[in-house]
């Protein structure tokens, strides 16, 4: 569907389309990324905790520091490593038992952290190769590029591992479902792909993940989710390491 909304973004707005040329490795690797993080934080969200799963996923601008100075240019400021930090205490503070590395401990034993670490890792990685695919060809063409070889590899995939359940996602039960995640995720990500232009991934990133508080609110009113002081908590550091990041910009 994001494919779909950008190519008819070309049609209806005549913009010029930059083919990829020699950034198709950017093109190819978002793709691979997309997939890996997609699966992880599903596969989180629906065995877990969404109020785990947020604040954890807040850590990804950590991942995204070292590939983005790499690929774009670009580290935080004093100010934005002590956002980072804070990002780092928040996550810490998710598991009530234990100090230090005995809470880091205790809260990746859980299979949903685990899942959403492993997500945060591979967001921090795509923000960066985002953003350099961005400032070679312009978040349209960028986005209309990744979002189809997204589509075209979910679909091999799909078809190959459960074709029951690809026919099952377009049945009428379904179709809201998917239209509402496919029309959030291409606004969500034209939006952070636009942004990713102006400033280094760390910084756009972290701000995303200012949702972690969502996260955790809507876990407990629409899940019954427990912890929601210590989850709550958790999630305002991430959001306070977000608004060192934004100031540091």
């Amino acid at each position: 569907m994001a494919c779909a909304v950008w190519v008819i973004f070309f049609l209806v707005s005549g913009h010029p389309f930059t083919p990829p040329g020699t950034v198709w490795p950017a093109v190819a690797t978002s793709c691979l990324l997309v997939l890996g993080m997609s699966g992880l934080l599903a596969r989180a969200s629906a065995r877990g905790d969404i109020s785990i799963v947020g604040p954890i996923l807040a850590l990804s601008p950590i991942f995204t520091i070292l590939p983005d100075a790499m690929l774009a240019g670009g580290l935080p400021s004093a100010l934005g490593w002590l956002g980072l930090g804070l990002s780092l205490t928040g996550t810490a503070s998710l598991s009530g038992g234990g100090r230090g590395v005995a809470r880091l401990r205790a809260l990746f034993a859980r299979r949903d952290a685990l899942d959403a670490l492993g997500a945060a890792v591979l967001l921090g990685f795509l923000a960066a190769v985002d953003r350099w695919g961005a400032l070679a060809l312009g978040p349209p063409s960028y986005l209309v590029s990744s979002h189809g070889g997204t589509a075209l590899l979910t679909t091999l995939i799909a078809l190959v591992t459960t074709p029951r359940g690809l026919a099952d996602s377009l049945a009428p039960r379904n179709l809201v479902t998917v239209v509402s995640h496919g029309l959030l995720g291409v606004t969500g990500t034209g939006m952070q792909t636009s942004a990713l232009t102006m400033a280094p991934a760390a910084y756009v990133n972290a701000i995303r993940r200012m949702s972690a508080v969502l996260a955790v609110l809507l876990g407990r009113a629409l899940f019954g989710e427990p912890d929601l002081v210590r989850r709550l908590l958790a999630a305002i550091l991430a959001c306070a390491g977000a608004a060192c990041l934004l100031l540091a910009k």
